[in-house]
């Protein structure tokens, strides 16, 4: 199409002319077999509402592609990420045990505490030192918050069958990391 005012070839999908910048004006015109009839239009005011396509029916597949893509992969890293969680929760919640002399030291895991006390075989001496918020962060990472609000993340290590497993930093001590044991 060319603009009425300046005669300049103008691209279909455009709203001004690229030349001299006045508005164009399409309308549809029943009486021309059904063709639209653009006008240039000096007065803004005066002229029609001009639409347009939106910009997202203007953006190539590849664009749509990629979001699909990105938003699959979120969801499955989420869907794998939730599952770790799931199995090393799964893997804890139980009595763990290590042997300190003649005093037994236990982390009683539950679905969100952990207990850790002394046992000595006299139920008048034992002794719960702490029980704590828990939750699994990873495949092998948890969070327990021991001191004030603060969470401290730790690293599991199981053995192959899972009746033990070593967490680093310790949590009985200042050592680098601890060993603990399941006994069925």
């Amino acid at each position: 199409m060319f603009c009425l005012k300046c005669g300049e070839t103008i691209p279909d999908e455009s709203v001004t002319c690229p030349k001299c910048g006045e508005l164009i004006k399409k309308e549809f015109d029943s009486s021309n077999n059904g063709q639209t009839v653009v006008y240039a239009s000096q007065n803004i005011e005066n002229a029609e509402e001009i639409t347009q396509e939106p910009f997202y029916k203007k953006l190539p597949k590849q664009v749509y592609i990629m979001g699909a893509v990105v938003v699959c992969i979120v969801i499955i890293f989420l869907g794998v990420n939730a599952a770790n969680r799931a199995n090393l929760e799964k893997a804890l919640v139980k009595e763990w045990y290590d042997m300190d002399g003649s005093i037994i030291k236990v982390l009683d895991i539950g679905d969100d505490k952990i207990e850790y006390r002394l046992e000595t075989g006299y139920s008048w001496i034992d002794t719960s030192l702490g029980t704590y918020d828990w939750k699994p962060s990873g495949k092998n990472k948890i969070k327990i918050k021991r001191f004030k609000d603060k969470y401290e993340t730790f690293t599991i290590e199981f053995n192959d069958d899972k009746t033990s497993f070593k967490i680093s930093p310790a949590i009985s001590s200042e050592d680098d990391s601890e060993h603990w044991y399941h006994i069925d």
